[in-house]
């Protein structure tokens, strides 16, 4: 149901069924035109709930625009459903490049080696391929992007609004800051109840020091409103900032620890000797998707070692063996 939180300000609460994340908050800023941020899963259900929750705020999407904080499918995929002829969808410069990418078989080929360097098995590279929502649930293809630069500003509903990057839980990552009335749309930058996931990308050297470098682009900002992606808010932004800059740091000397402790382990298996909060007894419990992005999140911690001389490893019959240097 559609929660009113300003005059001009809505929340739209988008179910992401089979999902740990449980639902997508998407926001609309009314107006002469009207800003929509962030779509949910090009999938039935979330259709269903988006239309009956414009439907019950009277949206004309042949008035609305489209903002899409990254390039996420839970973010971006009824972007091109939504769209209507004259109205433009907001993105990332960057994120439309990965985008492209994620439609493309030979991109997943290769990351899927990646993943058996790091330690996956092929068969379970195979099943991850059949139910990955990385490569299901997104856009239909687009060419008609509105790309956004770092410090573009926006105007809808009489709120001045300024895109901010923070690289990190995706390479173009983008919040959304209205300085006068203090919100910020914070996108997964930063959500208050769990951890974005900071995972490895393809041509990003330190994904985790970009994330961490961001946080501090926000961490000051006049934003006694967040609006976070998932979940709800508890405490304020600098609190959150703090909280996320000290887990990373437990994480970075954990993931240190087990490779002095036990050299020559793959990324997965390092994964596996590392705590997750998760609804599983034990790793060999983890869902596969769920293995695939602690996985990537364990890369990123051990690429930020490494990039800072911690860490190094070397490729033993095609897998991929940390050590402490």
């Amino acid at each position: 149901m559609a929660e009113q939180l300003a005059n001009n300000l809505w929340r739209l609460e988008i179910p992401l069924v089979g999902n740990p994340l449980k639902a997508l908050n998407s926001y609309l800023i009314t107006g002469k035109r009207n800003l929509l941020i962030d779509t949910g899963f090009n999938e039935e259900t979330c259709r269903k709930a988006m239309v009956e929750e414009l439907t019950a705020v009277g949206v004309d999407l042949a008035r609305t625009d489209i903002f899409l904080t990254h390039v996420h499918n839970d973010h971006t995929g009824q972007s091109t459903f939504l769209h209507r002829d004259g109205c433009r969808i907001y993105l990332s410069r960057i994120d439309g490049a990965v985008m492209g990418n994620l439609k493309n078989p030979t991109f997943w080929d290769k990351r899927y080696e990646k993943c058996i360097q790091n330690g996956f098995t092929k068969e379970e590279t195979d099943g991850l391929r059949r139910v990955n929502p990385a490569q299901t649930k997104g856009p239909e293809p687009f060419d008609g992007y509105t790309y956004l630069e770092d410090g573009d500003k926006l105007h809808y509903g009489g709120v001045d609004l300024e895109a901010i990057w923070t690289p990190g839980h995706t390479p173009g990552h983008f919040c959304l800051y209205a300085p006068k009335e203090g919100w910020l749309f914070s996108g997964d930058h930063i959500l208050f109840t769990i951890s974005p996931n900071i995972c490895d990308w393809e041509h990003v050297a330190d994904s985790l020091g970009d994330y961490l470098e961001s946080l501090g682009k926000v961490e000051n900002l006049e934003a006694p409103h967040p609006f976070p992606s998932h979940r709800r808010v508890i405490g304020t932004v600098k609190e959150r900032v703090k909280a996320l800059r000290e887990h990373h740091e437990r994480r970075i000397a954990e993931a240190l620890r087990i490779v002095t402790e036990k050299p020559g382990l793959t990324p997965y298996e390092i994964a596996g000797r590392m705590q997750w909060k998760i609804r599983s007894r034990n790793w060999e419990e983890f869902p596969i998707a769920q293995k695939f992005f602690a996985v990537g999140e364990t890369v990123a911690h051990l690429d930020y070692l490494r990039l800072r001389g911690k860490v190094g490893y070397e490729t033993v019959e095609g897998k991929n063996r940390y050590r402490a240097v």
